[in-house]
């Protein structure tokens, strides 16, 4: 493993939810892989499609897993959402702290009723019930634009799998009839915030899920490392994604990665 000596750094770009961590807790050898990555003279760049944590709270997780990051190593698919909004927009958030923090900072005014809002924004959140999917699809068919986070239908944890952002988007997009604006990975607002967010070049994606991080490392024209979750087992390879690597652990990969880039 040699270390980079060019002006040139690359920039390694790792998923959280599945590679570095289940539901908050550390996967074992995470944080032996992202010190090997930085002690080879590459920066890594957290991207995530999870809309629920603050920037604060990711940060927090990721020391508690030993891994030290700056907000500026951290893109989040809320900050993508945010990047779409006008300033001052009034913006109505089915979703949790993530959002509301990345909407606020790009200026946007958030508003207590879907009825009231330019743009409804729909991210990861543990409330579902029946009369707030009729409000926020209602604000939609009557002219709102229709934000989502990502379209991941489901969020890996130490227990399994649980409904994710995409189960709650597609409710909305079934009863409004109207397609949402997907901000997180693949899609064009996280590839971006990537771009804005990376200094020197881009060299690889490692995540968990082909439909997003493979298909987001395709449309960035990077190889991508596939490290095993539940997530993957559950949606299988597609035909557009042909990883470079593949392995259970993101340490696996790492080691993989080593004698290949």
């Amino acid at each position: 493993m040699g270390r980079i000596e060019t002006e040139d750094v690359r920039t390694w770009l790792v998923d959280l939810d599945g590679v570095v961590w289940l539901a908050g807790q550390p996967i074992a050898g995470a944080r032996e892989a992202i010190a090997a990555v930085r002690e080879s003279g590459r920066r890594t760049l957290f991207v995530t499609n999870n809309s629920g944590p603050t920037k604060s709270v990711l940060a927090s997780r990721l020391h508690h897993a030993g891994i030290d990051a700056g907000f500026h190593e951290i893109a989040t698919v809320s900050d993508a959402a945010a990047s779409l909004l006008k300033v001052s927009e009034d913006v109505f958030i089915w979703g949790e702290e993530g959002l509301v923090e990345a909407v606020e900072a790009a200026g946007g005014h958030i508003v207590d009723e879907p009825a009231k809002a330019a743009t409804v924004i729909v991210g990861w959140s543990t409330s579902f019930d029946f009369d707030l999917l009729c409000r926020v699809s209602s604000a939609v068919r009557d002219g709102a634009r229709f934000i989502g986070a990502n379209e991941d239908p489901t969020h890996p944890t130490p227990h399994g799998l649980q409904p994710g952002t995409g189960a709650l988007l597609a409710a909305v997009a079934t009863a409004s009839h109207t397609k949402p604006i997907v901000a997180g990975k693949p899609h064009e607002a996280m590839v971006n915030l990537v771009h804005k967010m990376s200094t020197g070049s881009l060299e690889v994606v490692i995540g968990d899920r082909p439909s997003t991080d493979g298909i987001f490392a395709a449309t960035l024209g990077l190889p991508f490392a596939l490290v095993s979750s539940d997530a993957t087992a559950k949606e299988g390879m597609t035909d557009e994604v042909s990883p470079l690597c593949h392995a259970p652990s993101l340490l696996e990969v790492v080691n993989i990665l080593f004698s290949r880039l």
